[in-house]
């Protein structure tokens, strides 16, 4: 296993906003598309390899299931596409060494092992994938089950994700604290659509750590 094989001693650490608010925290949970990994090279992919196909519109489909009732083929997602969005190994590197990390994320089986691909497994004491656990985001059990696989209490930890109604929504109902990243397709969420309004909002990842 590439993740810490001792967890690092339970602190909790002072965490400061800008406005000297105190807060504490442990833990950081990280969704992994679009929040630490760069997808817009596979979206672009599939959608150029749906519209070559027959019988498809001159407009993309907006999903998977639209595209299915144009009768055409779901294409694979190209995993050899993503890459880390600039400045994430260096941001996980300094946070690792006061919070532990975890990743919370809708994903496919062998997450670990495309983390390792992407040379940023090492700095995370944990890791929780939809297809691996049984339940997928916005579902709050897996964020239950991330936060009793952590050890912490929702207060101690905070979720960090690109899309309101996936990570920042059911964290916050649990009692987590939130940064949405706005960035990516979900950049234009809208506030309204939710009933927990995130922490703090940056417009890109290496944003956080004016509050982390």
């Amino acid at each position: 296993s590439c993740c810490h094989t001792q967890l690092k001693s339970r602190f909790q650490f002072d965490l400061r906003t800008p406005k000297g608010a105190e807060k504490l925290a442990n833990w950081l949970f990280f969704d992994l598309g679009l929040t630490l990994i760069d997808e817009s090279e596979c979206a672009e992919y599939r959608t150029r390899e749906l519209l070559k196909q027959r019988g498809a519109p001159t407009e993309p489909p907006a999903n998977k299931d639209a595209a299915r009732e144009f009768g055409l083929q779901t294409v694979k997602w190209p995993y050899q596409l993503e890459k880390v969005y600039e400045g994430v190994p260096r941001i996980l590197e300094a946070l690792s060494k006061n919070y532990r990390l975890g990743v919370l994320a809708n994903q496919s089986a062998e997450t670990e092992r495309r983390l390792q691909k992407y040379g940023i497994c090492q700095y995370f004491d944990l890791i929780i994938s939809s297809a691996e656990i049984g339940f997928s985001k916005p579902d709050l059990k897996i964020f239950e089950i991330a936060l009793d696989k952590a050890g912490c209490a929702p207060s101690e930890a905070y979720m960090i994700g690109d899309r309101l109604d996936n990570d920042i929504e059911p964290a916050a109902r649990l009692g987590m604290r939130t940064i949405w990243v706005r960035q990516g397709v979900f950049a234009g969420g809208s506030l309204k659509l939710i009933h927990h309004r995130p922490d703090h909002i940056v417009g890109g990842i290496e944003d956080i750590t004016e509050y982390l």
